[in-house]
């Protein structure tokens, strides 16, 4: 299975991980997963790569950080930037790593486990190719939490629900402690990272996701077009009147493999 992009969604997505609101979380990631000098480093679902690049500086050439992603159109984006001879990437299933056991001392997943079916699977490969003693960070989604402000509140939950299937799982964080512990790891700590818009910007969240998801809801065509239109629209007016509203966060499940 694969998920690959158009050279303009390509574009869209890297414009949103490099708006304020993702380099603070990737900054918040980097706070947590804490990586040391010569570390081994996995970035399960690196996509444009920005993650993997950031820890590659932080393990220095003694150090290996590897990028994963299932789209080959990411892998060779993020390929083309890299630089450092110790970072790499390449096409993988999140659920079946091609690595060896016990081989990393990090391992992180920021905003993909949600996306993943097996999520049983999901887990178990991450325990399998951490290291004993290694450690780890899980970042996911509620997509249900998001809070977003629509004077015409029907509609609004109308267009969230019709995107809820673009991942596997959008209520995830819920359930994702048991299923972590299931596949033998502990879970250490649970942090939540907010973003929140009450002003639309170039490069914040609260616009640049609704692209994505007027993309996604017209291909499934379970809204008319110009009610997608229209509920797209409604947020940039909003704005214009200083009325705009949008909030959602991030679950950090910071996990370890027992020595």
């Amino acid at each position: 299975m694969g998920m690959e992009y158009d050279e303009a969604a390509a574009k869209r997505l890297e414009a949103v991980y490099l708006g304020p609101d993702v380099l603070a979380q990737r900054s918040d990631t980097l706070r947590r997963i804490a990586v040391q000098v010569g570390e081994r480093v996995l970035d399960i679902g690196s996509g444009p790569g920005f993650l993997a690049a950031a820890i590659a500086d932080q393990t220095g050439p003694d150090g290996k950080v590897v990028g994963v992603d299932i789209s080959k159109q990411m892998v060779d984006r993020a390929s083309r930037r890299s630089q450092r001879e110790w970072l790499s990437y390449q096409c993988a299933d999140a659920s079946e790593l091609p690595f060896d056991d016990n081989f990393f001392d990090v391992v992180v997943s920021t905003q993909v486990a949600e996306y993943v079916p097996d999520i049983e699977a999901f887990s178990s490969e991450v325990h399998r190719v951490l290291k004993p003693g290694g450690r780890g960070l899980i970042l996911a989604t509620d997509w249900e939490g998001v809070c977003w402000h629509s004077e015409h509140p029907d509609r609004m939950e109308k267009v969230l629900k019709a995107f809820a299937p673009h991942c596997a799982d959008s209520k995830l964080p819920r359930t994702l402690t048991a299923r972590l512990r299931k596949a033998g790891l502990s879970v250490d700590d649970v942090s939540y990272f907010s973003i929140v818009n009450v002003d639309r910007y170039d490069g914040c969240y609260g616009e640049g996701i609704v692209p994505f998801i007027v993309a996604y809801v017209s291909g499934q065509k379970t809204v008319p077009d110009d009610e997608l239109q229209a509920w797209a629209d409604e947020q940039t007016s909003l704005n214009a009147r200083g009325e705009h509203f949008f909030s959602t966060g991030r679950f950090s499940f910071s996990v370890s493999k027992p020595s």
